[in-house]
């Protein structure tokens, strides 16, 4: 069966939003929905052209993206032959208007991702800012304290057993908001940042988000002392 246009970004998005619901980060969320939707062997030129699009959108709204999937993106989306997808045209998979707005679409993003920062660590991972703004989240919902940490640990269950910092940023992200609202802090959660230390060996973070990291963790260890 071949797509159309405006089907296949709405299936993209669904599944997109599909995988982060089952705890999956933005990164690996994009890189899910694209396996998902596209076959080497039976995507036609218009669907690879419309995913490429769309995920090359998802990725630009990340933080950094790894050198090797910025240089591959680009030279994928400035190989979409648009004189070719006139053709779809025809076929009735997109028409004149969604034609000209994948265009532009595309232009764009190449912009943007020309823009973006090379990020050293190749692992598809929730990065520091999206772990801070997620905990934070929990907490703004106002649940019981008792689920906001269990539900938080159980949104980076995977996270903590294959990224080195992750588990540093969610306890101290944590522990900031206990510290706020007049909680406590679990011993479990100042045992883990009391040695200071964050494993950055594979460059997880930036030198800023990791002094950063290490400012609060002391801000934290320093108002439960």
């Amino acid at each position: 069966m071949s797509w159309n246009y405006s089907e296949l970004i709405e299936s993209f998005v669904e599944e997109y939003e599909e995988y982060k619901l089952e705890y999956q980060s933005p990164n690996e969320a994009v890189a899910r929905a694209f396996e998902e939707h596209y076959s080497e062997k039976n995507s036609d030129d218009m669907e690879k052209a419309v995913l490429m699009v769309i995920s090359a959108e998802f990725k630009v709204k990340q933080p950094r993206i790894y050198k090797n999937t910025k240089e591959n993106y680009i030279k994928d989306l400035e190989l979409i032959d648009f004189q070719k997808l006139k053709d779809f045209i025809q076929k009735g998979q997109l028409n004149e208007k969604e034609y000209e707005e994948l265009y532009l679409r595309r232009n764009k993003v190449l912009q943007e991702l020309e823009k973006m920062t090379v990020d050293l660590c190749p692992k598809a991972r929730w990065f520091y800012d999206e772990i801070v703004d997620t905990v934070n989240r929990y907490f703004s919902e106002k649940e019981n304290e008792n689920n906001i940490i269990e539900n938080i640990l159980k949104n980076f269950e995977r996270e903590f057993r294959y990224k080195a910092c992750a588990k540093k940023i969610v306890y101290t992200t944590i522990a900031e908001n206990l510290i706020r609202i007049d909680e406590t802090i679990p011993p479990y959660i100042i045992s883990e940042l009391e040695d200071r230390y964050v494993d950055n060996s594979q460059y997880e973070l930036t030198e800023k988000e990791e002094r950063e990291l290490l400012r609060r963790i002391d801000e934290v260890l320093k108002e439960v002392s």
